[in-house]
Parts: C-alpha cells; sequence; structure tokens
C-alpha cells in the first residue's frame, strides 16, 4: 500500500506530501524492548499497559515508534503490543519474498509466544493491510479491528501512487529513508535489500477477494483521511464488503491522519474499543 517519493505517514511510502513528518517520527522514540526468535528471523516488540490486548501495527517500511501517538493513551486501557514487523523497524529480516499473509502470521506466533488467545488489533497503512489477513484467516484471534489507510488490492491507491510504486527501487526513497533505516535496524546495509522486498510486495498485494472480506467476523472500523493516498471509492468498497463494518473518512486530513489528528483519532478509536 505505501507509495512513497519521501517520507510518508504509512512508512517511507506515500507521496511527498510529509517531509517534516520525518522530524516527527524520529522524536517518537519507542522505550527499549525485546526480542524474540520467530519464524525464522529476530522479531523486536514491545508490551505496555495492562488489560485486553491491543495488537498496534506501523506502517510499510516503518516501526513502532509511528504509534507513539496512539500508545500513552491506549496504554492506560489495555496491554498493548507492538512489534516492528519482519525486514523493518528493529526486527530482523529472512529468506524469501515478504508478504502481507507472512507478516500476519509472524503476529499470530508472537501472540502465540505470549500466550495471547484473542486480541484487538489496530493497523495504519501496511499495518491495516495485515490486520485485514488476521482477520480473514485468524478469525478466532482478532475481536476487533480498526484500520487507517488500508487497501485490499494495489490499484486502490491514487494512480500517481500506483504509476510510482511500478518502477520505484530502494534508492527512490531518498536518503531521509536510508538514515531512518540505519538508526535501528540491526544490520543497516540490508537497507536495500529490505526495502525492495517491500515494494515488490506493493506491487502485487494485498489480493483480497471480496468473498474473503465478506466472512470476516471481527467487529471492524474502517477509517482514511480525506485526501488519502487510498481512493475514497476504494476505502468505500473495503468497508462495504465486511459485514457491519463503520466507515469513518477524516475530513481535512491525509494519509498521515494519525500523526495530523492523534487527538481526535485516538478519542474515537477507544470510543470503538471499548464499546
Amino acid at each position: 500500500m505505501r507509495a512513497a517519493r519521501a517520507l510518508v505517514a504509512g512508512g517511507w511510502r506515500r507521496a511527498p506530501q510529509v517531509v517534516a513528518a520525518g522530524v516527527l517520527l524520529a522524536a517518537l522514540a519507542c522505550a527499549p524492548g525485546r526480542y524474540t526468535a520467530l519464524n525464522g528471523f529476530r522479531m523486536y516488540y514491545e508490551v505496555h499497559g495492562r488489560g485486553p490486548v491491543l495488537v498496534l501495527l506501523h506502517g510499510g517500511m516503518g516501526h513502532g515508534g509511528q504509534l507513539a501517538q496512539q500508545r500513552p493513551l491506549m496504554q492506560q486501557y489495555f496491554r498493548t503490543v507492538v512489534p516492528d514487523l519482519c525486514a523493518q523497524g528493529r526486527s530482523g529480516d529472512r529468506d524469501g519474498p515478504l508478504t502481507f499473509h507472512t507478516m500476519a502470521e509472524d503476529v499470530v506466533a508472537l501472540l502465540d509466544r505470549l500466550g495471547v488467545e484473542q486480541a484487538d488489533v489496530w493497523g495504519w497503512s501496511d499495518g491495516g493491510v495485515v490486520g485485514l489477513d488476521l482477520a480473514i484467516h485468524h478469525p478466532d484471534r482478532v475481536r476487533k479491528l480498526v484500520t487507517f489507510g488500508a487497501n485490499f488490492a494495489p490499484d486502490g491507491l491514487n494512480p500517481p501512487d500506483v504509476a510510482w510504486n511500478a518502477t520505484a527501487t530502494a534508492a527512490s526513497l531518498g536518503p531521509e529513508a536510508r538514515l531512518d533505516y540505519a538508526s535501528r535496524a540491526p544490520d543497516p546495509a540490508h537497507f536495500d535489500a529490505a526495502m525492495n522486498k517491500i515494494l515488490d510486495m506493493w506491487r502485487s498485494e494485498p489480493q483480497f477477494t471480496l468473498e474473503q472480506l465478506g466472512g470476516i467476523r471481527a467487529r471492524v472500523l474502517v477509517c482514511a483521511g480525506e485526501h488519502d493516498v487510498v481512493r475514497r471509492e476504494h476505502t468505500e468498497a473495503l468497508a462495504g464488503a465486511i459485514p457491519g463494518a463503520r466507515l469513518w473518512i477524516v475530513p481535512n486530513a491525509s494519509h498521515s491522519v494519525m500523526l495530523e489528528q492523534p487527538d481526535l483519532v485516538n478519542r474515537t478509536v477507544l470510543a470503538f474499543l471499548r464499546e
């Protein structure tokens, strides 16, 4: 989903509109977490708070620190589990291509490791796509799901972003992305390999069918900014395909709405999760 030409809300993918977000994300550093070996790589994750479990999933090419403006409030009501997904953030990589389904299975493996049978899931951008995969393939593990700026097909993005994805390479992301990756990755030299894996994934995934979306049993809140990189009609189609899903298009907001309007976002999502 993330088609970045500079740093954008879901990670380093998504239009050139939020270069300043790089400064903000750098300031939102995560507290020290833990590592666990699972599914062929070392995953970095953090657990904070007490109560029902809420899994927070970052955007593509990003890390758990992107959710720093959501975590303090959520940790008052939930035990938050915040992983850095494979080949991103502080987590390592493994052999083979990267897919949304394998990342979802990594989340399941982490929950198993933590002894968590069921959780709420809140995903931003690629994290939202991983959340959809979880709800489709592990319906017994997801109670409620919140997605921001998620797509269910590669052509769900605006045409310029689809076009950018078609030819982009790791070098297209610019020096800021390389520096951001190197600041936390276990192997800074792995930048090109990791980013090209993600770009390859965006060109062909996700590929959820309407039938798969129609089988989701979790209660779902589908969100996007009014000026998101995901086409509004695609977001509407996503919400319409999931039984009982609610749709929230946030006015005057971009794909970076979770950074731009955190108080509004946090209040709205918390109300949904606590119903």
